[in-house]
C-alpha cells in the first residue's frame, strides 16, 4: 500500500505566502509558528516525528538530528521535538548543541525532569562534574514523587552517587 505524500506537500497558494516577505513578517509578529503558516496540521507532524523517531530507533543520529531540527524549526513550542533534537546531537557527540536543545527543552515543558536527566550526561561528558551534579539534582527535584518518572530517578540517584564518590 502506498502512501499518501499530499499532506506533505507545500501547496501553490503557500508557495506564494512564503513569497511574501511583509505577510511572514506580520504572521510571525503575530506569534504563529511556521507549522501554522505553512499549514501543517497536528497529525502531519505527529507522521514528521514519528519518521525522525524512526531515524533515531535506526541509528541514523545525523540524519535524525535534522529531522528533529526540521520539526524545532515548524514548531520550537514542542517538547518532544526538542528532547529528539537533543538525544541525536548527544549521540553525534555535539554534546554543546546537545545542551542547547535539553535546556529549550526544559523551558517548553519546565515540569519534566527528562531534560535535565539528559543534560547532566552530555555535562559529565564534558568533564563538568559539578554542573552535572546541579542538572541531576534539578531531574530529581522534578520528578517528585512521580512514579513515572521511578527509572529516571534510581538512575540520576546513582549517578549523583558516582559523581560524588569521584568529587572527594
Amino acid at each position: 500500500m502506498e502512501d499518501d505524500l499530499g499532506e506533505f506537500k507545500i501547496s501553490k497558494k503557500i508557495k506564494q505566502k512564503l513569497k511574501n516577505k511583509a505577510l511572514l513578517k506580520k504572521e510571525f509578529a503575530e506569534g504563529k509558528t511556521a507549522q501554522q503558516i505553512m499549514g501543517f496540521t497536528d497529525e502531519t507532524m505527529a507522521k514528521f516525528y514519528k519518521a525522525a523517531y524512526h531515524l533515531f530507533e535506526n541509528r541514523h543520529h545525523s540524519d535524525a538530528a535534522n529531522a528533529f531540527l526540521f520539526l524545532v524549526t515548524l514548531n520550537p513550542y514542542n517538547h518532544d521535538y526538542w528532547l529528539g533534537l537533543g538525544m541525536s546531537t548527544q549521540m553525534c557527540g555535539d554534546y554543546e548543541a546537545a545542551i542547547d536543545a535539553y535546556e529549550m527543552a526544559a523551558i517548553s515543558d519546565i515540569s519534566s525532569p527528562v531534560p535535565y536527566f539528559y543534560l547532566a550526561k552530555c555535562l559529565f561528558a564534558m568533564h563538568d562534574r559539578e554542573s552535572a551534579l546541579q542538572a541531576l539534582d534539578l531531574a530529581l527535584e522534578y520528578a517528585g514523587d512521580s512514579s513515572e518518572y521511578e527509572e529516571l530517578k534510581q538512575q540520576a540517584n546513582a549517578a549523583r552517587t558516582i559523581l560524588l564518590k569521584h568529587q572527594e
